[in-house]
């Protein structure tokens, strides 16, 4: 039951792009709040999976005394790795991670993904 309470918290943090990305940012303070390790905050990334519509997701978490943010960037169907690449990361096409370090850089990361799922949509059809 905790976990799904954890889970429930998490939930309603999420926020969508205008192209529908889902994000969320898990801060050093709500890791605080919530009693949740870097790793444990990291799985927010899979809670996002299963929200209908949603083709892409991000997990973005404070790391530990450091001044870096840690982001996991998933997809359906658009390629994340180039965007992680970007941003001192890489990964699987679908299955990327990234570092920011800036509350600026977190708003490129999103918007990039946001655009990159709107040239997803405007050029394929049958995704939904």
């Amino acid at each position: 039951m905790k976990s799904i309470k954890l889970n429930a918290q998490l939930l309603k943090k999420v926020k969508f792009t205008e192209n529908g990305v889902a994000y969320i940012h898990v801060t050093r303070r709500l890791r605080r709040k919530l009693g949740l390790t870097v790793e444990e905050a990291s799985k927010s990334v899979s809670l996002m999976d299963s929200i209908k519509g949603c083709l892409g997701w991000i997990a973005l978490i404070d790391s530990e005394g450091e001044k870096s943010i840690r982001v996991r960037l998933r997809s359906r169907f658009v390629t994340v790795n180039q965007i992680a690449e970007k941003h001192h990361g890489g990964g699987h096409s679908m299955a990327s991670g990234a570092t920011a370090y800036s509350n600026k850089e977190i708003k490129e990361i999103v918007s990039e993904a946001d655009l990159a799922l709107k040239d997803y949509k405007e050029n394929n059809k049958g995704w939904l």
